[in-house]
């Protein structure tokens, strides 16, 4: 897990990239994930997000706090998203 930090960052983002779609998956388990990234700044988490993508992973953002889902799950197969959080 990565955590990065924002000089005006209230809010934490958790990033979560996977192999597989997290919808054909039971909640508790998470086999497929393979990297999960902490950032308390939007860009940041823009940032990971699309560099999961590219790399082909699946990809979710959560609210660290709430742990509501506020992005994805995102397809790598099919194009980015202009606005993920």
């Amino acid at each position: 897990m990565m955590d990065t930090g924002c000089a005006a960052g209230d809010r934490r983002f958790v990033v979560e990239a996977g192999n597989a779609d997290p919808a054909s998956q039971h909640q508790h388990e998470r086999d497929e994930l393979t990297d999960r990234e902490l950032h308390t700044c939007r860009s940041a988490t823009n940032r990971a997000a699309r560099t999961f993508l590219q790399l082909g992973l699946w990809v979710e953002v959560y609210d660290d706090e709430t742990k509501e889902l506020l992005a994805g799950p995102f397809d790598p197969d099919q194009p980015a998203p202009a606005y993920i959080v």
